[in-house]
């Protein structure tokens, strides 16, 4: 496939391939392909996701061995205005919150981090498929949203409310600095409730 742009990502991990493939393709004409090359096994979903959020176009990806090349369209999206301005907590400020009651928390990580250790009780959806998961998500309870550092969970939230989802609160680092409790079963998973 052809590309106007090319970018090495290889060597980097979650969220770097997403924010520099976001500072590249900032430099590129509408129309204009920006071929992405790296080695995070989530950078498949990753990518498509954030084309998703973002109204770029993904064209095509491939994998041989432990190396993933993506192909992106520049295109240009009206976007989305929400009603009100996402809000964002610490991971202290949830784990006050979970102490308290329960929560509706929603992992936007890959399934592999996830069994890794999670926050007990949270909902496994991989960014990738948060926008299959959107009519499951309570419409009355707020939802907290949070991933390895705070990227893809930005991209989980941005996508939700594109579909005019307003329930929401980032946790922002996220897992790569949770202190609180940490599970490891299987058991909450997407579309469990």
């Amino acid at each position: 496939m052809h590309a106007d742009h090319k970018l090495d990502a290889k060597g980097l991990a979650c969220p770097m391939p997403i924010v520099r493939t976001k500072k590249s393709m900032a430099n590129l004409q509408e129309g204009e392909v920006l071929e992405i090359t790296t080695t995070d096994k989530g950078s498949l979903a990753d990518m498509k996701a954030w084309c998703k959020s973002t109204g770029n176009e993904y064209l095509s990806g491939s994998e041989e061995g432990n190396v993933q090349v993506h192909y992106i369209k520049r295109v240009e999206k009206k976007q989305y205005v929400p009603k009100t301005e996402l809000k964002s907590i610490s991971n202290e400020e949830l784990e006050a919150i979970i102490a308290e009651k329960p929560a509706v928390i929603l992992d936007v990580r890959e399934p592999e981090e996830y069994a890794g250790g999670h926050i007990p009780g949270a909902h496994s959806v991989p960014l990738a498929q948060v926008e299959n998961y959107i009519a499951a998500l309570p419409e009355e309870e707020t939802v907290y949203v949070l991933c390895k550092s705070g990227k893809r969970s930005q991209a989980a939230c941005d996508n939700i409310r594109s579909n005019g989802r307003e329930n929401l609160i980032r946790v922002s680092p996220g897992m790569s600095e949770w202190n609180g409790p940490i599970a490891t079963s299987l058991a909450a998973t997407a579309g469990a409730r």
